[in-house]
């Protein structure tokens, strides 16, 4: 049996660093508070972080209230909004050659009476042509459509931090938020050290002995998190971890991001954007000031100098004299992402884009993990092991929503879309999903050990895109169409509900800034 681990140093700041600094000094609060253990950040003061205006996934809520971070103060220093979905437009395209767009909420109805509530939308919801009777899927199945387009809160101004009458989570300043987590960390005792790592210097066991910095020398290492973005200094270029590249399954390797100001600053919608370009897709994410915007694309298919062309003649005069940067992108994870004594964590760990906002919300679940499978100083493969195998679950499952969503892409209009249609692979565990959901409705049956996307993801995206027009399916529960339209009218009812109650999104994010 090993000894109590003692020190934790975490190198790279940004994002990922402080949020893990912060987690660690939660978690281990009494021990630091006991001088029996230190967290330190070590940060060169010379690299930036990533981020043009970043969207979150749901769970950013529990991590900023772990931490203790209050809400209102998080919103007024991130300039952070809503989010209680994402909005695909021109991925697919109707009858009529025109784009489609579609909505994956935050909260849908799980079941109704028990039943899936694809099958009951595909027997009584659509035409037999395969289109809306009346309501889109996620409109017969979730408040947020509804509240998207009437640019609602998804709260009242005096409700409890982090409550809400719908789940959300935020669009937020990563540069800020950074900060935020700067001086959080700091108050809870976690040590910061500025300077540049030179080297790693390994024992004869392979694991990291120390760290040669340019300015205070040698910096001993009992347990290393590697938060060094797509550098990856320690987990791939020290230990040697190889690094397992997606693309075989996925294009999009850049992205050109830029800052615009608001068209209407009172109308921020509480939704991330995501629309079909002609290499790739473009992501608009509204902050209170300001709007983070850009191009994600495949240097397959299109040229720097060409995507910015395209992105600006997209938005349109508001880009006019912007100047995009360009961000190269790592797409792909470390083969393992602990080891030895390393653990690697956001951007080191891997990333697949940023489509679904799960950069952030690995380092989430990372360090939950990391509180479950805490080692000692004997650092037992077991806990490593255990480790690896939910980190590899787990970004195998962003894989899969990730490709379903272009592989599942009716358009055929560029090479680039033609290309993730019919020449990308398809995961193995996709392509059984989809073969199974020609067939039936996706059901959490489907998805065992799931973490992120749950089955409520995939209905609503494969509906939202037109998978299941033409299809029909036997209706096995004792459920009418009386029934259908009981349900439907009660949840325009509670729609409607919560539209006239809540407040507009503007209001309520002028109310908690002047609070």
């Amino acid at each position: 049996m090993g000894t109590p681990i003692k020190d934790i140093t975490i190198v790279g700041g940004g994002t990922s660093g402080w949020i893990a600094a912060c987690y660690l000094a939660r978690v281990f609060e009494q021990k630091i508070t006991a001088g029996e253990m230190t967290v330190t950040v070590i940060e060169s003061p010379d690299v930036g972080i990533i981020g043009v205006g970043e969207s979150t996934a749901r769970p950013m809520t529990d991590t900023l209230r772990i931490i203790g971070i209050g809400e209102a103060e998080f919103i007024k220093r991130c300039n952070a909004t809503f989010k209680i979905g994402g909005f695909f437009t021109n991925w697919e395209r109707d009858e009529n050659g025109k784009s489609s767009t579609w909505i994956n909420p935050f909260y849908s109805q799980p079941t109704i009476q028990g039943i899936n509530p694809g099958h009951l939308f595909s027997t009584f919801g659509m035409h037999p042509n395969g289109g809306p009777i009346g309501d889109t899927y996620s409109e017969a199945v979730s408040p947020c459509p509804k509240l998207i387009a009437a640019h609602k809160g998804p709260k009242l101004g005096i409700a409890a931090e982090y409550q809400g009458d719908i789940p959300y989570s935020y669009h937020m300043d990563a540069v800020e938020l950074a900060k935020m987590l700067q001086e959080r960390g700091k108050q809870m005792g976690v040590r910061q050290i500025l300077d540049h790592v030179n080297n790693v210097n390994l024992d004869e066991k392979g694991f990291v002995k120390s760290l040669d910095l340019k300015e205070n020398g040698e910096h001993p290492i009992e347990f290393v998190i590697d938060a060094t973005g797509f550098a990856s200094i320690i987990i791939n270029k020290a230990l040697g971890e190889p690094f397992e590249p997606y693309d075989d399954y996925l294009l999009n390797d850049r992205a050109a991001v830029v800052q615009l100001p608001h068209g209407d600053p009172t109308k921020i919608e509480p939704t991330s954007r995501a629309t079909g370009m002609n290499a790739g897709w473009s992501f608009r994410v509204p902050l209170f000031n300001r709007v983070g915007t850009g191009y994600v694309y495949s240097s397959k298919f299109i040229s720097d100098d060409e995507a910015v062309e395209e992105f600006k003649s997209f938005v349109g005069p508001a880009a006019a004299n912007a100047e995009p940067r360009i961000i190269r992108m790592r797409i792909g994870k470390a083969r393992r992402s602990w080891v030895k004594n390393c653990l690697a964590l956001g951007l080191s760990s891997g990333f697949v884009e940023p489509l679904e906002a799960t950069a952030i919300y690995s380092v989430q679940m990372g360090l939950d993990w990391l509180r479950s499978y805490f080692p000692d100083s004997d650092f037992n493969p077991v806990l490593i092991d255990r480790y690896n195998a939910r980190t590899d679950r787990f970004y195998d499952e962003i894989v899969d929503f990730i490709c379903m969503l272009f592989c599942t892409s009716n358009r055929d209009d560029t090479p680039f879309w033609r290309a993730v249609r019919h020449d990308m692979k398809i995961p193995d565990s996709l392509h059984a999903n989809l073969d199974l959901w020609h067939h039936s409705i996706p059901s959490d049956l489907d998805l065992p050990g799931n973490v992120f996307f749950n089955a409520s993801s995939y209905r609503a995206a494969l509906f939202g895109k037109g998978f299941y027009k033409g299809r029909a399916f036997s209706q096995l529960a004792d459920f009418d169409e009386v029934g259908w339209r009981n349900y439907i009218a009660q949840n325009l009812f509670r729609s409607e509900n919560l539209k006239n109650k809540l407040p507009s999104h503007f209001e309520l994010l002028q109310q908690i800034r002047k609070d």
